[in-house]
């Protein structure tokens, strides 16, 4: 695992079921999804409902606002959920690979939520063949 990584998401998408419109003032993509992670943080799945909503103004800047809820178990076994809320914004034709992003969580996990309810976290998001892989890093950690 690289230097401050504390997980990897492996998001899945459907291609087929992915919604855009396109208009004189911008464009609109949902992008619904599912997925997973394995970490010694947390390990569980997507719950249905995730979705990628990418909006793009009229002068071209995208912001992709990604919301997802996982339900599974901490790092001490107890089942618990994770919800994740990504943020990022994208200048006119410009989407770095990896791009990056800020997430932020919430969980009921009495083990996590002190650690994740912090605000010391960064994304990066690396394409694969099912979708994207979403690695989360602790910022003081790097």
């Amino acid at each position: 695992m690289e230097k401050g990584m504390i997980m990897e998401i492996h998001v899945i998408i459907d291609r087929s079921k992915v919604n855009e419109l396109d208009t004189p003032g911008g464009h609109a993509k949902i992008i619904p999804f599912t997925g997973y992670v394995e970490s010694e943080l947390f390990t569980g799945t997507i719950l249905p409902g995730g979705a990628d909503v990418q909006v793009t103004n009229a002068a071209g800047v995208r912001h992709m606002h990604a919301q997802y809820m996982f339900e599974g178990k901490d790092s001490q076994g107890n089942p618990c959920r994770l919800f994740v809320s990504n943020n990022a914004y994208f200048e006119r034709d410009h989407r770095p690979k990896p791009f990056e992003a800020c997430p932020t969580f919430m969980t009921d996990s009495p083990v996590l939520a002190p650690y994740l309810h912090g605000t010391h976290f960064r994304a990066e998001g690396h394409s694969s063949p099912e979708g994207v892989n979403i690695r989360i890093f602790d910022i003081n950690k790097e």
